[in-house]
């Protein structure tokens, strides 16, 4: 029997694989899999996943790491990219309240930092130096197990100590992106595996040309998505209306958060498109759901105000489990809710979701705000700036999204 062992210290790895079917397939194979996870959720995961050639054991803390934390974040701030300029040019901005003399000394290193990335003798540099610094974090699960795979799934931040620790021991490693916008924004692949999974040709792309990979590459599609195609779990309109306490004969909107970069207006535009329901400016009596993103996700008693104080549908987008910053989980009602909501809505908005991607599966009108709400804030703080990133700006021009610039015109397109 083989082994495999890989870390993850967040839900989008047990929504894109261990709830699909490439979980189902590995383990036809004749293949051991070993797991590093979060202490706190360690026996969630056993009840989740109970299988005898699946082994669940605690992943170390990398993120107190000082070293660590350091070449995270001179790596995310090499990648020469305008969507990384955008993200520390908006942050200096809105720093105005501390020293003047360290703002610009903190947005000086960064631009030096960015500017450097745009050659690759850096990104090597980088590469080769991380690569000699020690690091035995992952020694005992290796001499433990003896994995004959390592496999790292998201390529970013904890993962690169891994893959460095695997080649180091001679093990043969397999990266696979996280998502579409990682190589714009969060790593240039500070440690190249053996073996790199994309999910599209596009970001195969990107691997050669950001993070100067020139090993095997697969794209190999996006697992999680599989359930959007066969909507293997939608339920009859009139049963998911009745869950969630809507009326079937009323249109859906739905409103998708997209992320604390743009909180400060979600909850404006949400007040704009309830006031106009509320103004019968429709030409449909509609039901307003309000989708919260997954790592930002409301507490309850938020949710139940958001519902009482509005009449807008409102639930949690996850489970949650453990404490901190990654205690949400994508269980399989999550995900149930996730699916049914595309399903059922006749038109998605949101600002810079991931949603446009999923709706897009669902064949459902796309609307893209791109003005503050009741808002005036500076340029670099505002919903404009967003489809300037750089992939959102790759999928602008295909026109599958009617993007808003303003309050009257977003009233019109519903």
């Amino acid at each position: 029997m083989k082994t495999i062992l890989a870390k993850f210290d967040s839900s989008f790895f047990v929504r894109n694989f261990l709830r699909t079917d490439a979980l189902d397939i590995i383990l036809k194979n004749n293949i051991c899999l070993v797991f590093l996870v979060p202490k706190e959720k360690i026996e969630y995961y056993k009840k989740e996943f109970p299988h005898p050639d699946i082994v669940f054991d605690v992943l170390p803390d990398l993120k107190k790491s000082a070293i660590e934390r350091f070449f995270n974040t001179v790596e995310r701030f090499s990648i020469h990219t305008n969507t990384v300029y955008m993200i520390f040019r908006s942050e200096f901005e809105k720093t105005r309240n501390l020293n003047v003399t360290h703002r610009f000394f903190i947005f000086a290193a960064k631009f030096f930092l960015w500017q450097l990335g745009r050659f690759s003798f850096w990104r090597v540099f980088l590469r080769k130096v991380y690569f000699l610094i020690p690091s035995k974090k992952f020694e005992t699960f290796f001499k433990k197990y003896k994995p004959d795979l390592v496999f790292a799934p998201y390529m970013v931040f904890t993962d690169h100590a891994l893959l460095k620790e695997a080649k180091k021991a001679r093990i043969k490693t397999l990266g696979m992106t996280l998502s579409w916008d990682n190589l714009y924004s969060k790593t240039f692949l500070l440690v190249h595996p053996d073996h790199l999974i994309v999910q599209t040709d596009k970001i195969a792309n990107q691997v050669c040309e950001i993070g100067d990979y020139r090993g095997k590459i697969t794209a190999a599609g996006i697992p999680q998505y599989d359930r959007h195609f066969t909507k293997k779990d939608v339920v009859p309109r009139s049963d998911f209306f009745k869950k969630i306490g809507a009326d079937p004969q009323k249109k859906l909107i739905v409103y998708a958060f997209s992320g604390k970069q743009g909180l400060h207006l979600d909850f404006d535009i949400l007040n704009i498109i309830n006031e106009a329901r509320n103004k019968k400016e429709f030409v449909e009596e509609v039901e307003i759901l309000a989708r919260p993103y997954p790592r930002t996700d409301f507490p309850e008693d938020k949710l139940k105000k958001i519902k009482s104080d509005y009449g807008i549908l409102a639930f949690s987008s996850t489970k949650h489990v453990g404490g901190g910053n990654n205690d949400w989980e994508f269980d399989e009602e999550s995900i149930f809710l996730l699916e049914n909501t595309l399903a059922h809505a006749d038109i998605v908005i949101t600002m810079y979701s991931t949603f446009f991607i999923e709706a897009a599966i669902f064949d459902k009108p796309l609307v893209g705000v791109t003005f503050d709400g009741l808002k005036k804030p500076s340029y670099w703080d505002s919903a404009s700036r967003f489809f300037e990133w750089d992939h959102l700006r790759d999928i602008k021009p295909l026109n599958g999204i009617w993007l808003i610039k303003n309050k009257e015109e977003l009233v019109t397109v519903i």
